[in-house]
This record gives C-alpha cells, sequence and structure tokens, in this order.
C-alpha cells in the first residue's frame, strides 16, 4: 500500500496555521518516487515529519497526546492491488471529532455516525478513547483490526541519513528495538534491520549490499556486526584485509550503506516500505550521489515500495526526472506542491524549452508554464 494523495492542516483558524495542499484546493500527489525540492522554509522537511507522524499514529507508537499539534486535520489516499482507501481524520485539543474511512468509495469508518466496519464489510464492535483512534485498534489477541494500515505505520522509515550522531551511535542490542521511543530512525534499527536481513536470508542478503556498495565505487569484501566495549555496530571489510569500524566510516560509505541494507532488506522481504530521507545526496560526490539516485529509482519505481527524499541540490534535481518531482511553493500559511498529477499540463510543456530540471523550480516554470514566456517578452517591450 502506497501514498497516492494528501491534504493536511494544523493549527486550523489559528494565526500559526500551517497546510499541505495541491493548487487551487487540490492534493498534494505522490507514486513510488517521489524528490521534493523548494525555497527554504517551503515546507520540504515539514512535510517529511507530518507523514512520518501519521504512520506513529497508525502504527500505535503514539496516540493524539504525542503528536505535533493537538489540533490537525488529514485527507489521505492510499492505493494498492486490491483498491483504493480514503482515511480523514480530525482533532482538536487531541480529541477526535471526525474519523473517517471509505474503501472504494464505500464508507467502513464513520465515529460521529458510529458506523464501524471491518475492511470486508462485517460489523466491529469496540471501545476507543477521544485520544485514540479506531484504525489503530488491536483487538484481544493483539491483532490490527485494519492491519493494512497498521503495517503501513510500522514500515514507514524516517532516517536522517546526514546526522553524524547515527553514525557515531552504538547499541546496547541488535536483535530486538526500543518500541517505548518514536523518534527518528537511526543506529538501533539500522543495525537490527541488518541483522534480520542476516537471519532470514543468510549470505544472498550480505552478498547483494556489497554488490551495490561495489557498483558506487566501495570495494568492500564484507559486512558484519562488531562488539565494541559491550555495545555493537556495523563494520565493513575492505579489499579482504582491513576492518573499517562504523565510526571510521566517511559520511558518505556509512550513508550508501544504510540505505542499500534498508532497501535490500525491503525487497527480499516483499514488504510495503515507505522511506523518507531528508537531504538527499549530502555526504556524496557528484558521480556517487548519481548512482545512488539511479539505484533506487530501478529498485522502488513500480514496486510496492515507497520513497521520499528532499533536497536542494543541483545536481541531484538535474538528475531525478521531473515526473517524480513535487515542488513546494510557500504561499502565505499553505505549502501548495505542483506535481506531475495536479499540474500535468505544464509538467508535459517542460521538455520543449530545452532548460535543465533545476530551472524548473528558479524560474517558476512549475507555476506559470509558457505564460513565465509570455511575461518576459512583455517585460522586453514585446520583442
Amino acid at each position: 500500500m502506497i501514498l497516492k494523495a494528501l491534504k493536511y492542516t494544523r493549527y486550523k483558524g489559528a494565526p500559526r496555521k500551517w497546510s499541505i495542499e495541491g493548487p487551487n484546493n487540490d492534493y498534494a500527489y505522490f507514486d513510488n518516487i517521489n524528490l521534493l525540492v523548494g525555497k527554504n522554509a517551503s515546507g520540504k522537511s515539514r512535510t517529511l515529519s507530518v507523514m512520518r507522524e501519521i504512520g506513529n499514529l497508525f502504527s500505535g507508537r503514539i496516540n493524539l497526546k504525542g503528536t505535533i499539534s493537538p489540533t490537525e486535520s488529514f485527507d489521505l489516499i492510499f492505493k494498492n492491488e486490491k483498491g483504493k482507501y480514503r482515511y480523514v481524520l480530525e482533532y482538536i485539543d487531541q480529541k477526535v471529532v471526525s474519523e473517517i474511512l471509505y474503501v472504494d468509495n464505500k464508507k467502513i469508518i464513520d465515529r460521529e455516525k458510529q458506523i464501524l466496519k471491518s475492511i470486508s464489510g462485517e460489523e466491529l464492535h469496540f471501545e476507543v478513547e477521544d485520544y485514540e483512534l479506531c484504525i489503530s485498534k488491536l483487538d484481544e489477541d493483539e491483532k490490527p483490526y485494519y492491519e493494512k494500515f497498521v503495517l503501513w505505520g510500522n514500515t514507514l522509515r524516517n532516517y536522517l541519513f546526514a546526522n553524524q550522531i547515527e553514525k557515531n551511535s552504538l547499541v546496547k542490542t541488535y536483535t530486538q528495538l526500543d518500541d517505548e521511543d518514536p523518534g527518528d530512525e537511526g543506529a538501533d534499527l539500522l543495525i537490527y534491520t541488518f541483522h534480520q536481513g542476516c537471519t532470514q536470508f543468510g549470505e544472498p542478503f550480505i552478498k547483494e549490499v556489497i554488490s551495490n556498495m561495489e557498483e558506487l565505487g566501495y570495494y568492500i569484501t564484507d559486512v558484519c556486526i562488531q562488539e565494541y566495549n559491550g555495545r555493537y555496530g556495523l563494520s565493513i571489510e575492505e579489499d579482504g584485509k582491513y576492518a573499517v569500524s562504523q565510526r571510521d566510516m566517511s559520511q558518505g560509505m556509512f550513508r550508501a550503506l544504510s540505505l542499500f541494507i534498508i532497501l535490500t532488506y525491503a525487497k527480499m522481504s516483499n514488504l510495503s516500505v515507505c522511506i523518507l530521507i531528508d537531504d538527499m545526496g549530502e555526504g556524496l560526490d557528484f558521480e556517487r550521489s548519481r548512482s545512488v539516485i539511479d539505484m533506487v529509482v530501478k529498485k522502488v519505481n513500480r514496486s510496492n515500495m515507497q520513497f521520499f527524499m528532499s533536497s536542494n541540490d543541483r545536481q541531484v534535481m538535474n538528475h531525478i526526472p521531473i515526473r517524480f518531482w513535487s515542488v513546494i511553493e510557500r504561499e502565505g500559511c499553505k505549502s501548495v506542491f505542483y506535481d506531475y498529477t495536479n499540474s500535468k499540463e505544464t509538467f508535459e510543456d517542460f521538455r520543449y524549452t530545452g532548460l535543465n530540471n533545476f530551472d524548473f523550480l528558479t524560474t517558476d516554470f512549475y507555476r506559470k508554464g509558457f505564460g513565465l514566456m509570455d511575461e518576459e517578452d512583455d517585460d522586453n517591450g514585446g520583442i
């Protein structure tokens, strides 16, 4: 299941209101691969935080007492091979005022009207507090009533690969995760995922990670978990001779290794995982940045995985086709998304300009299309 569309508002009716939407009050639309671009303070990192929050709510890692804002509303559309799901949630002062779920346009949850059915349409009966969501409730056997949404929340991961703290962090154990902390994913999840990959898939998992690293020009011969004074971290072997600890790796090598561990595990497990990465390309040189992007597109495009990345890097923007772009324009209290679905004609027209992808953002073509050229002619006296 992947997230196909989003509308969002926090602090509705207050001076600090902020929202995500498409032009003309349309949705912001997404696909398997999504690059969020925009000027500083346009809302790129905020958008990733919103996605992470709804994932935490779906999974049950947090309830409304742990949200970014006490007053928020979400309008989300998901799709998988079996159908379309629209989920609408609004809460004020950490209390749900509306929670609705449609499955292929059939309403199966409506808290206000006391409609409560399973995905298959069977009547359900369970109690829910004002600060809890129906969508994340578990039955007496600890199984979710709405498994697709809980699984999506559990597999959504937000990686801050630009964060030096992650690279320097070692963990007490790698055989289990501490679910009490719903913060950004760090070394604990990475090392746990690597352990799971080795346990479930053995040597083919390690070989795939090594092969991906070699394709980037990192010639390593092994990856393993090493103990360092009672704590654990990743270690790689170079040229069959030299062990390099996680802390001693370059930031670029660690970022690439982390990404390939997660993607390889998701692919081999057939997980419908959603990955969020802020500042894509950070810590990598130009050629490796291009290669990483090519490999991500190849692995994720038309799969059951979904990949969101943000960047202000000209090289990253020029290398990722604009059909994968979401250009964010800050308009007062709104972050307005221009994408291939809600602005298709403009995105298609850009092919005929001869400009590079970076110019799609800097010239405002994404908003004005060829009307931008008309404005330039007017400024030059119609020449």
